[in-house]
């Protein structure tokens, strides 16, 4: 949950003069971008039917095995908005996508999804910018559809990994995050801030959680196509239906560049010390079972402290028509709702492609995996896949097309471990460039 802060300060307004190299802001960042560039603000509603097998809801049978749902298939109708808006010493970032799905052999799965993504960038001086992000929203799938629309820059920040989840299940989600970067000089500068954020989950088998996150940086610009710098990140969350909280401390040093023209790396180095709180289950001995009437089982509270590695690397290239990124990152998470305090590796690798007239293409790909650092659970891992394709039939109305895949390395009786969704459909969005939701 760590992220690439701001770095020096050269620029006189937003949105020009350079920045720093490779480095993604807390603020704009790329909320509202499309196909590697700034788009103007641009609303857009779709229809298609959909087929998706991949639900799995958090029920069980009258004989105790996990409720599988064979194929639904249906409408589903999803309206949005994203853009940027540029003032003299300020940007605005959005992106908010809305769904309402009606299976037709299964109405129980019917819902609505909702998720915004805001960024603020505003400088107030040549030495001094303020950045504000604000996501929320409602989810309830983790594969295709919404699970893919928060924007990469904001990935590693989001306390909610959708692709990870174990069960589809309905949840709340809001993050507050604010940074201010001052300048010491053209060179050299300092940022600080934090996050707070809130997960409520519906069902009560799964835990929500809630905490905040407390950080600052040093960033010093050794030319203008490399910067390196130092963070620390102060963490605290806790599962509000179990007890249980974790309290984690991270270093990180970190070096961005530029190569060439078109590509930006960015890569960090560090370490992580854990204190994980919760409770875990224990067998008794056998005279202790006796004494309580056949019992076997009880629940005792633990206290850990870890340490480990953690880090991030990540490779793009952004030009007119095109976005690439590759992304791959360690760090701890709140986990899934099943797994709670986790060591996450994470990797990700998106592709989206204006450069043919009427056409947008767009690929994604990724793998995300969960280790318990207080819980004895088995790893958790998931590897997932999507691509889309919208087709402009007029300036205003476009063929969409999107199939979504993924596959989950877990042994659990009765959980279907690969799954798929497809959408094919009509989207109405008025603009001169091609349709571009991915």
């Amino acid at each position: 949950m760590l992220t690439c802060l701001v770095a020096g300060i050269a620029a006189a307004q937003v949105g020009g003069g350079f920045q720093g190299p490779g480095i993604l802001s807390n603020g704009v960042g790329d909320i509202g971008t499309r196909s590697g560039q700034q788009v103007n603000l641009r609303f857009y509603g779709t229809v298609t039917g959909v087929y998706d097998n991949g639900i799995q809801p958090v029920q069980v049978d009258s004989k105790g095995n996990l409720v599988t749902v064979n194929g639904l298939y249906g409408v589903e109708a999803t309206g949005g908005v994203y853009g940027v808006h540029q003032w003299r010493t300020a940007q605005l970032g959005v992106d908010y996508r809305g769904t309402y799905r009606d299976f037709t052999n299964a109405t129980a799965f019917n819902g609505s999804d909702q998720l915004l993504t805001l960024g603020y960038t505003y400088q107030k001086s040549r030495r001094l910018i303020f950045d504000f992000r604000q996501i929320g929203g409602t989810l309830s799938y983790g594969t295709g559809g919404l699970s893919n629309g928060v924007p990469t820059s904001v990935q590693d920040n989001v306390v909610v990994n959708a692709t990870s989840l174990l069960f589809d299940s309905r949840y709340y989600l809001v993050q507050s995050t604010m940074d201010m970067t001052l300048a010491q000089t053209a060179r050299t500068s300092y940022t600080m801030g934090g996050d707070w954020y809130d997960v409520l989950r519906t069902s009560s088998a799964l835990a929500g959680v809630n905490g905040y996150n407390l950080r600052g940086s040093l960033q010093h610009r050794l030319s203008r196509s490399t910067t390196i710098g130092a963070m620390y990140v102060h963490t605290y969350f806790e599962f509000p239906k179990f007890f249980g909280n974790s309290t984690i401390d991270s270093g990180q040093g970190f070096l961005n560049a530029t190569l060439g023209r078109r590509w930006t790396l960015s890569v960090r180095a560090g370490a992580f010390v854990a204190q994980v709180v919760g409770t875990q289950s224990v067998s008794l001995d056998p005279a202790v079972a006796a004494l309580l009437g056949g019992q076997t089982t009880s629940y005792q509270a633990y206290s850990r402290v870890n340490a480990y590695p953690s880090g991030m690397a990540s490779l793009s290239r952004q030009f007119k028509n095109t976005s690439l990124s590759i992304h791959y990152g360690r760090t701890v998470n709140p986990g899934n709702g099943v797994y709670l305090t986790s060591l996450s590796d994470d990797g990700a690798v998106s592709l989206s492609y204006t450069g043919i007239r009427k056409w947008n293409f767009g690929i994604q790909g990724g793998y995300s995996r969960l280790e318990s650092i207080g819980l004895n659970l088995q790893p958790y891992a998931q590897f997932t896949g999507g691509a889309g394709v919208t087709y402009g039939l007029t300036r205003s109305f476009h063929v969409v097309a999107r199939y979504d895949e993924r596959h989950q390395e877990i042994t659990l009786a009765g959980y279907r471990q690969t799954s798929y969704r497809a959408a094919f459909g009509l989207a109405f969005s008025p603009g001169n460039v091609p349709l571009s939701l991915w």
